[in-house]
């Protein structure tokens, strides 16, 4: 018999000659009326009842209202869950996942990625100042809006691609220089040497070419950050690096008292 995936109530099988089983009153669990039973003819050919229409009454109503709720909980929660999840893959410490964007500049550039043309920020402020705060609010807006992100303070990222370099399953100079946006994070704090240098304006010369948009926090300003760049020696990879930053980004001075310190 060819399978039918028609719902049958009572009165279709009496109208189409089904036999069908019998029924046993199946009354709503929140006002007592009975429901009208559902089914389908099996291979024997007898409709068996398997389901029953929904009471239109106020205690169903409400009920449909309290699980469609906790279904949206429930999606949000997952979606939450996914979010976070991509924020830690990305870099973003468990500390700022929560972080949402507050300065106006960094507003801004969020709001006008579009029209950027690559052009990335350079955050510069204290201790405590709130940089990597804002950076990693800035990198969620992104990855939020299904952009590949990556963000790391300078020494992580130049650890990561050691490590690559040196067979590890870390990071290499290639994921660094092609994420969508990428955040270095406490630049200055690196070491100098010609490896390091060299690798940094590497990365930063890649993403300048190809108008890639990356975000900068330091405690230094440009012409001081070159200073601690080039103390190893590096002098012209260091001006080389900073110049493209002056180029690539727009300054942000952030110059709140240490949060850390509050209270």
């Amino acid at each position: 018999m060819k399978a039918d995936f028609k719902l049958y109530t009572m009165e279709d099988a009496e109208k189409e000659g089904l036999a069908f089983e019998s029924q046993e009153e199946k009354p709503c669990p929140f006002c007592g009326k009975p429901l009208e039973q559902l089914g389908r003819p099996g291979t024997d050919g007898v409709v068996r009842w398997f389901a029953t229409t929904q009471c239109d009454c106020e205690g169903q109503m409400a009920e449909n209202e309290r699980v469609e709720a906790e279904e949206r909980r429930a999606r949000e929660e997952a979606a939450r869950r996914a979010m976070a999840a991509k924020c830690r893959r990305a870099g973003i410490g468990r500390r700022y996942l929560e972080a949402k964007v507050s300065q106006r500049p960094c507003v801004d550039y969020v709001n006008g990625f579009a029209d950027a043309g690559g052009k990335g920020l350079y955050l510069v402020g204290g201790v405590g100042t709130g940089k990597t705060h804002e950076a990693s609010a800035i990198a969620r807006s992104f990855i939020w809006s299904g952009y590949s992100v990556l963000i790391a303070t300078s020494l992580t990222m130049l650890d990561s691609i050691y490590g690559n370099q040196h067979g590890q399953p870390t990071r290499g100079t290639a994921d660094f220089c092609n994420a969508d946006l990428l955040i270095i994070d406490d630049l200055g704090k690196e070491n100098a040497n010609q490896w390091a240098v060299t690798t940094l304006f590497q990365v930063v010369n890649s993403r300048y070419e190809n108008m890639l948009p990356t975000v900068f926090t330091s405690q230094y300003g440009l012409p001081d950050l070159e200073r601690r760049i080039s103390r190893g020696g590096e002098t012209e990879s260091a001006r080389a690096i900073v110049s493209r930053i002056g180029e690539m980004c727009e300054t942000v001075l952030l110059s709140h008292p240490d949060r850390r310190r509050r209270g």
